[in-house]
């Protein structure tokens, strides 16, 4: 586990106002908005920890994902305001203290559970957040450790 230090809370504050302006710059929905952020080419560089790789001007994201995806209109589902930033935040969190890829995340923990969640857990420590998602989803610090991970991964690629 990674120590969630300046470069961390830099990632999570921006990638926050990246979802935050999600509301006002595209006309998708919020469900399908954080799907395409989520699996894009824009959060690798985020996953890479380097904020130096990055302007932190959310414009550098939007046009990332049009230029990848291009325009969407679909869905309908808005997200308040501070939902979709605290959504932002501890996706970041997340990714970012447990070394692990948006992607995997993503599928381990879907943004409608962590709406579901948001009044009772925004107010709460991240690590306590963690945990009770964790639980919530019958996964443990192992299921989000890489090394665990790739040591499965190799167990499961020799045993097939």
């Amino acid at each position: 586990m990674r120590e969630f230090d300046k470069r961390g809370l830099d990632l999570a504050a921006y990638q926050a106002e990246i979802f935050k302006q999600s509301l006002i710059d595209t006309e998708s929905s919020s469900p399908i908005f954080i799907r395409r952020f989520m699996k894009s080419k824009f959060v690798q560089k985020l996953d890479e920890g380097e904020t130096y790789l990055l302007s932190l001007d959310t414009n550098e994201a939007f046009a990332s994902l049009d230029k990848q995806y291009g325009k969407s209109v679909y869905g309908k589902i808005k997200y308040s305001i501070n939902e979709i930033h605290w959504i932002g935040y501890i996706y970041r969190y997340i990714c970012y203290t447990r070394e692990c890829p948006s992607r995997l995340i993503y599928k381990l923990i879907k943004p409608a559970e962590l709406r579901n969640v948001y009044f009772a857990y925004h107010t709460q420590s991240e690590e306590w957040v963690i945990a009770s998602l964790l639980e919530a989803n019958h996964l443990s610090e192992e299921d989000l450790n890489p090394n665990i991970r790739l040591k499965n991964a190799i167990r499961k690629r020799i045993a097939s």
